[in-house]
């Protein structure tokens, strides 16, 4: 219900004026409780409007339709009355602020030579997420400013007023920190809408966190805290390694990290030193990062490069590299839950010609084929120090894989044409069919093509594949020994 604030000495004369018509303010009370339906009217409450503060101190507001009646009752006009009103709750409702009211448009990308900007005023959420006890959100006030954009809702006791930058650039960190915070940081929308936090065991991908929050957001209040597995832990040696890692870390915040011991995780770790979490506690960030990511993840289909990017931090994430000997799949976790995120990676999938197959809790990125697109695109490319490396893993299990050990052996003949008799010679095959066969699924393949001459077939290596053959023969030098067809 919308209640109003008047001046002091108006809103005296404007209520004792309604008071001597009907002779007593008990009268007049019982007059509006009669009109008022909603709630209850008593003389000690009209006392409280006439002096507009509570004993404790805080303002006492007129409801709406109580100063509508008291206008009837006057013969005043409501418009004229409002002209004298000094606050207006809800703030929204106030005429003087529905200018400032976050309208909804269509997200705009400006070009500035080869690059490419999002002006973040075109993406502004218009309300804030669900608060935990009202289960409705409250709408949001923006105004622009030369430095760039401030962002805010009047509904909260807590101060949560955002700047933003006007402006963020298009490029890979900008799909790589949305691909982080959706895979890692607190995206659920139910209890948890007063902040915005992410928790990993990487040094690299906090570094890459807080670049990316720093590449829109001007000022902001981190709160760090380390959770560590107490067996065999060093509180000491833990804070120090992060204070090292962590570039956006001051002095002033060295002791207000907090460090608490939390159960087991991190089976992959080859190095135990904690979890590091970030958090920023304000509503409206955490609303506007919810809809950047929905921008951010519409962008990601209308570039190759941008999916690309967005892939690299996913894996970073969320990703596991299965060699049981030799690369079987690279997985992505996602709970069959969430269908909405699972179509999204999907799609994402599709869009780098990958191919997968999905499980219960992931989604599997499978076949030689597709290895070879993550293995030429560098999708490992974030550095990890304390788990096993993926980029290892994956390379390791890459080149044991049946496909990449054909390939290999093709080096020896980099240079010149052979026959299938030369390849059974030199491999020491028994009979030639079965060089004739291995040779002729590369050229099904396109790795090589060949030519007849007096009956006899040569083979060569494809000049159009000589590039990535040679980044496959850098990956190993001496794996003959072990080859099979």
């Amino acid at each position: 219900m919308r209640s109003i604030l008047l001046e002091n000495s108006f809103r005296k004369q404007f209520i004792e004026k309604a008071k001597k018509h009907f002779g007593s303010q008990t009268a007049l009370a019982k007059h509006l409780d009669l009109k008022i339906r909603l709630r209850h009217i008593t003389q000690e409450r009209i006392k409280d409007w006439k002096l507009g503060r509570h004993h404790f101190g805080w303002n006492v507001f007129m409801p709406i339709e109580v100063v509508k009646e008291l206008c009837l009752i006057n013969k005043v006009d409501f418009n004229t009355v409002l002209t004298k009103a000094t606050k207006i709750r809800p703030s929204w409702t106030d005429p003087k602020n529905e200018k400032f009211l976050v309208k909804k448009k269509k997200p705009h990308i400006s070009k500035r030579g080869s690059e490419k900007y999002l002006d973040l005023y075109t993406v502004l959420p218009k309300e804030t997420l669900p608060w935990a006890k009202t289960r409705k959100g409250f709408p949001l006030f923006t105004k622009k400013e030369k430095e760039g954009i401030r962002l805010w809702s009047e509904a909260s006791w807590r101060l949560t007023e955002i700047k933003l930058k006007r402006f963020v650039k298009i490029d890979e960190l900008f799909f790589i920190g949305a691909a982080l915070y959706a895979s890692e940081g607190l995206t659920k929308i139910d209890n948890y809408n007063d902040c915005v936090r992410l928790g990993n065991t990487e040094p690299a991908i906090i570094n890459l966190f807080l670049e990316w929050i720093d590449s829109f957001l001007k000022s902001y209040n981190l709160k760090f805290s380390i959770g560590y597995n107490g067996e065999d832990c060093n509180q000491r040696v833990i804070k120090n390694f992060w204070v090292q890692k962590v570039l956006y870390i001051k002095k002033a915040d060295i002791s207000q990290i907090k460090i608490r011991e939390r159960a087991n995780y991190g089976s992959a770790l080859k190095n135990n030193l904690g979890i590091f979490s970030i958090r920023i506690s304000n509503i409206v960030l955490k609303t506007f990062v919810i809809e950047f990511l929905e921008v951010a993840k519409a962008l990601v289909f209308t570039e190759k490069e941008y999916a690309l990017s967005y892939l690299r931090g996913l894996l970073a994430a969320e990703g596991s590299v299965n060699t049981r000997p030799v690369l079987k799949e690279v997985t992505i976790g996602c709970t069959y839950k969430n269908i909405k995120e699972r179509n999204f990676i999907k799609s994402l999938l599709r869009t780098l010609g990958l191919k997968f197959c999905e499980g219960k809790n992931q989604i599997s990125i499978i076949n030689w084929d597709s290895f070879v697109i993550l293995y030429k695109e560098n999708v490992f490319k974030i550095n990890q120090i304390n788990s096993i490396s993926k980029n290892k893993r994956f390379i390791s299990g890459f080149i044991k894989h049946q496909k990449t050990q054909r390939l290999l052996k093709l080096s020896k003949f980099k240079k010149g044409k052979f026959t299938a008799r030369d390849w059974q010679k030199l491999f020491g095959l028994k009979h030639c069919q079965s060089a004739y066969s291995f040779l002729e699924r590369l050229v099904k393949d396109y790795f090589l093509l060949f030519h007849i001459k007096k009956n006899v077939k040569y083979y060569y290596i494809n000049p159009q594949k000589v590039l990535f053959l040679e980044s496959i023969w850098k990956l190993e030098d001496c794996h003959f020994n072990s080859l099979t067809i």
